[in-house]
């Protein structure tokens, strides 16, 4: 058996819990009733998998725990989310648009990417989101629609408020890591992609110049896609940083 990370043990004794509490329901109607494939769930209960997806967790919990487990599953695992849910603990809903229900969407897929293509100025359409995340994105958008987060407007499908106000550290880091897996990996080499990777050890004041010249980089690339809008939507991430924080001003 593989040792289990405390977060999947949660999720493991929630829905053990839930059928103790539900002897009548099976696997399959929790299935159903969640979106989780039959086979994870059964996976996630006899431990045979501790790699669990964002999204499956949230449709999970959803189900399976009661509100005040479920808010302290949150804050033990998502601190970022539980800091938003906290501040706005009824809907979720403020004058601008959902915030709370907008950080939960953004944990989930193919949710978080058609929020990616939502939040564009060019916005997206059913006919795009079908292209790109069949029918199962469908069904997501859908789910976004009925909460009220996704407006459709003249075939135009564009977020509900401001959602870029949500990007702290914790969500800009939880977004690299997304687009990661978004990368269209056939069109390196192209004019239309780079990935690139490195590290060395500098001087103190040559780390700084490097990150200044990122903030450059940052602010042209921020410009031009201020005005040059079109219907491409595109993504830029950057980060650069130490290894070892001691180095530049000890403990």
């Amino acid at each position: 058996m593989r040792e289990m990370s405390p977060k999947f043990e949660a999720v493991q004794t929630a829905v053990k819990r839930y059928f103790e509490r539900f002897p009548r329901v099976s696997i399959k109607a929790l299935s159903m009733r969640t979106g989780v494939p039959y086979a994870t769930l059964r996976r996630i209960l006899q431990a045979e998998v501790n790699d669990i997806k964002d999204e499956t967790i949230f449709k999970l919990i959803d189900r399976v725990m009661l509100r005040e487990d479920r808010m302290s599953f949150i804050r033990d695992h998502y601190p970022a989310l539980a800091k938003v849910v906290a501040e706005y603990p009824e809907q979720g809903l403020d004058d601008d648009g959902s915030v709370a229900m907008l950080k939960k969407f953004r944990y989930m897929d193919p949710h978080n990417f058609i929020i990616k293509l939502a939040l564009t100025s060019a916005g997206t359409t059913r006919d795009d989101v079908q292209r790109l995340t069949g029918e199962r994105g469908i069904l997501a958008l859908e789910e976004m629609v009925d909460a009220g987060l996704i407006i459709e407007e003249r075939e135009i499908l564009r977020v509900h408020g401001n959602g870029f106000r949500l990007m702290d550290l914790d969500d800009i880091q939880h977004q690299i890591q997304k687009d990661l897996h978004y990368f269209p990996r056939s069109m390196v080499g192209t004019e239309y992609a780079r990935i690139g990777h490195m590290s060395e050890s500098v001087t103190k004041e040559a780390l700084a110049r490097m990150v200044a010249m990122s903030g450059e980089l940052l602010k042209s690339i921020e410009q031009t896609k201020d005005t040059e809008t079109g219907t491409i939507p595109f993504f830029f991430d950057i980060m650069i940083g130490t290894y070892d924080r001691h180095t530049l001003i000890g403990d």
